[in-house]
């Protein structure tokens, strides 16, 4: 490696970009969830597990309306912004540095504008590449686009509620796995998604779909209250899941919400 952080593999360079710190969004990924256990199995595993996710694309006018795909879902919102996504995702957190994110192929979306060029001639290519008869690297690369469009805004189903919602404000980001290591099929199609709790309960058990990370790589763990701290520690000293050193780094990174979150 040389003094610029270009990486040189034989004779090759291989370019790595400086990292510049964003002024206007957060220099932080954010992933919500709604109950304390998944987060304290995300600390035992070490790792944050996929799970296949619904997302709607009749706007697309592909032939279907729904697709599933594995994905961990991130935002970049500031703090004191992020309330209301709480509301919505639920109110246990694990962050990251944004730099992390990105060394590990996190990718923003694209929210996607119905009436425009762009979309129009997705729809087109996608509907051509779907019913040719020979695979090749546009229809990979057209499948793989896809997992990053959403729509500017649409209906929102959490918890058996559909509400309304401008998508733009999640600020999303996405990790998408390559599953086909561990048997799983990349995407999920109308009936086929019937299949999808099956498919969670099997990427469980498949590791090389996870997410991997680090004490150090947490930046924040954002808990509701003082008796989640205590199972929090129970957990790290009832399975030995770090020295001491670790497990102090860790739980200075905890933000207890409900007594922080009016000083953001």
């Amino acid at each position: 490696m040389t003094n610029n952080g270009t990486v040189i593999i034989s004779d090759a360079k291989v370019f790595k970009p400086p990292y510049i710190v964003p002024k206007q969004s957060a220099n932080t990924l954010f992933h919500f969830i709604k109950e304390l256990d998944y987060l304290l199995q995300a600390l035992e595993k070490i790792s944050l597990v996929p799970r296949y996710c619904i997302e709607p694309v009749e706007y697309l006018e592909i032939g279907f309306n729904n697709i599933a795909f594995p994905m961990i879902c991130f935002c970049d919102i500031n703090l004191h912004k992020i309330d209301d996504h709480m509301v919505h995702y639920g109110g246990y957190g694990i962050a990251f540095g944004k730099e992390w994110g990105i060394e590990k192929g996190i990718q923003p979306i694209q929210y996607l504008n119905e009436y425009s060029h762009l979309k129009n001639d997705f729809s087109k290519a996608f509907n051509a590449a779907i019913n040719s008869e020979d695979s090749n690297e546009a229809q990979n690369f057209l499948l793989s686009q896809m997992y990053y469009f959403k729509p500017i805004a649409g209906d929102s189903k959490i918890d058996e509620i559909t509400k309304q919602k401008n998508f733009t404000d999640e600020c999303e980001w996405r990790f998408i796995p390559a599953v086909e290591a561990d048997r799983l099929p990349p995407i999920l199609i109308n009936p086929e998604i019937l299949e999808r709790e099956t498919l969670n309960k099997a990427l469980i058990y498949a590791p090389n779909s996870w997410l991997n990370f680090s004490v150090g790589d947490i930046k924040y763990l954002i808990l509701q209250n003082r008796s989640d701290v205590d199972e929090v520690t129970s957990l790290i000293l009832e399975k030995n899941l770090f020295d001491t050193a670790s497990m102090h780094i860790l739980l200075s990174k905890i933000i207890i919400w409900n007594e922080s979150k009016g000083d953001f």
